[in-house]
């Protein structure tokens, strides 16, 4: 029979607009259908040309554009809810729209309507587990009652049979370890669960083995990093489990193997590898949404599940990745898609950040590793993707001239430089001076807050005109002018990094000018521009730092990110 209309959304993830306009349809019984930005960036091109708008989200009523969560609202204020039902039944009644830039499947045909955008994946499928313990090629740690266990299954056994906690107080500054055990208690702990296959000696052979395989880990001693170490059946001696060993890591879990598949591409597409991970983890947030607050997640829920876990552990593939041997364009779209991906983890992880304390801290304590090094945050963001760059009202660059991390700063290089496009950009060297900073990454770093850009992904052959696309986007939805007083209201991102826009007001409002979409806003802002009369004024709306957490997830919590704390000095 004859297909019905369709209302169509296209979102992106971790958008809270997005979220409040599907809540919003859900809420009164209107099906829909959503193109994901964020899987298919190149969709983008497909709303544009039906909205002319690059903000999301757009809902459209068969072709009808109707805009975004605000305009929604707005129509039903207009119609009442009635109206707005019986509108919403007429679009479903009529023809299906058969243009190809609102077809669902994944490469939809070009038709009159001109070139269309063909969307393809940014990722690959996400690995799945046959099983719940790890996969198939990790290397047997260990073998107990018959049953043969992998690095984190062997981690998960001992984490069930173990007692994890703080230890007393030890000396001059009462030093308190968290997260540890001793000796004795491990070997106590294993003659309990298997006593038919160990005595206390062989449970101590058996803890010195994993000590060599580095799932437990020295606490203190002379060389606490060491990886070869000597076990003591003694309750003087801490050990910890390695995933506690760095609690504020986001991937601490693995020092040596990961699973090869993910290995390869840590090493080959590591930009990817995080597009993969991060759907994982905005598929973990949908099935934890809270359903009385549209585009909250239950964030604690999420935690506590065997899926949160099994996507930390995946994370550590990253540890594969190395910065020196990615060009440009790669290392950029890795950067920004870690970036995006760590923040997710991490209130996941250790609570939302709901103040400007639990700021101060959570963006300097959390840490992802790449490669040979960890780095917080702030570190990605202002010594990586900022050209070593002092964060907003910071007195000090991320990296000493003497760190070796500073020369995976990735900038942008002037294309009358003579560098490629995709360049090596001379890992052995730091960050030149006067080289400038792609001021476009501040639209696509998505920090948690609502205010934040919408997060997409990133890909290294494409990452110019997805970043100019999300340029386009962030500024159409943030920037009002107001002829009449001569002011240009926009996001505070502008402020806060007014030297990366660039060196006056008129420079800042001539970015701003180029990536505005045609029309009233952008004529008025070049007429005032060109007038001769100079004050034309920057204006910065308030930043909302609300994050999409529920009022159920716990508060951001610094001391989970830390091995010790002394009982004195506190913290």
């Amino acid at each position: 029979g004859r297909r019905m209309g369709r209302v169509t959304v296209f979102a992106s993830a971790g958008c809270s607009h997005c979220a409040r306009a599907k809540a919003f349809l859900d809420a009164r019984g209107v099906p829909h259908a959503v193109i994901d930005l964020t899987t298919h960036p190149a969709r983008l091109a497909d709303q544009r040309a039906l909205t002319g708008s690059s903000s999301v989200p757009q809902v459209l009523f068969n072709r009808e554009v109707v805009g975004g969560a605000d305009d929604l609202e707005a129509l039903e204020a207009e119609l009442g809810p009635d109206g707005f039902l019986e509108r919403v039944r007429e679009a479903l009644a009529a023809p299906d729209p058969t243009t190809p830039r609102l077809a669902l499947d994944a490469t939809p045909p070009v038709d009159a309507d001109g070139p269309v955008a063909t969307p393809t994946p940014s990722r690959p499928p996400m690995p799945r587990h046959h099983h719940d313990d790890d996969d198939d090629d990790e290397p047997i740690v260990a073998t107990l009652n018959g049953v043969r266990f992998g690095f984190v299954a062997m981690i998960r056994e001992l984490r069930s049979i173990v007692r994890v906690g703080d230890s007393a107080p030890r000396g001059l500054m009462r030093v308190v370890q968290r997260r540890c055990f001793t000796g004795a208690d491990l070997v106590t702990a294993l003659l309990g669960k298997y006593p038919s296959d160990l005595g206390r000696e062989a449970a101590a052979a058996f803890a010195q083995r994993l000590c060599d395989a580095q799932v437990v880990r020295e606490v203190g001693g002379s060389n606490p990093g060491a990886l070869k170490i000597r076990f003591r059946d003694d309750p003087r001696a801490l050990y910890r489990l390695q995933p506690d060993n760095h609690p504020g890591w986001l991937n601490p879990w693995r020092l040596a193997w990961v699973p090869r598949a993910d290995d390869a591409l840590a090493r080959d597409d590591p930009a990817s590898l995080c597009a993969a991970l991060r759907a994982e983890f905005t598929r973990l947030c949908d099935a934890h949404a809270d359903a009385a607050n549209p585009g909250a997640v239950r964030y604690d829920a999420l935690r506590s599940t065997p899926d949160f876990e099994r996507l930390r552990v995946r994370s550590c593939a990253l540890r594969s990745a190395r910065l020196d041997s990615l060009g440009y364009t790669t290392r950029l779209a890795f950067l920004i898609n870690a970036y995006n991906l760590s923040v997710g983890l991490a209130i996941a992880a250790f609570g939302a950040p709901r103040t400007r304390a639990h700021r101060r801290t959570f963006f300097d304590d959390v840490r992802l590793c790449v490669g040979s090094y960890s780095y917080s945050l702030s570190e990605i963001e202002h010594g990586l993707l900022r050209g070593n760059a002092r964060a907003p009202y910071g007195l000090f660059r991320p990296f000493a001239a003497s760190d070796p991390r500073v020369r995976f700063a990735t900038v942008r290089i002037p294309r009358d430089s003579g560098d490629s496009k995709d360049s090596s950009n001379d890992s052995s060297s730091a960050p030149r001076d006067g080289v400038e900073v792609d001021a476009r990454i501040h639209f696509a770093l998505n920090c948690g807050a609502r205010s934040c850009p919408p997060v997409s992904s990133y890909t290294p052959t494409d990452v110019d005109e997805e970043l100019e696309a999300a340029a386009e986007a962030f500024v159409e939805g943030s920037t009002f002018v107001d002829v009449d007083k001569r002011t240009v209201t926009t996001s505070a991102i502008f402020r806060w990094y007014a030297r990366d826009f660039g060196r006056t007001d008129e420079e800042v409002l001539g970015r701003i000018r180029g990536w505005m979409p045609a029309g009233r806003g952008r004529s008025a802002l070049e007429g005032m521009l060109a007038d001769g009369r100079g004050g034309v004024r920057l204006a910065y709306a308030p930043y909302d730092w609300t994050t999409n957490a529920s009022d159920s997830t716990s508060d951001y919590d610094a001391t989970a990110t830390r091995s010790e704390y002394s009982w004195l000095l506190g913290g």
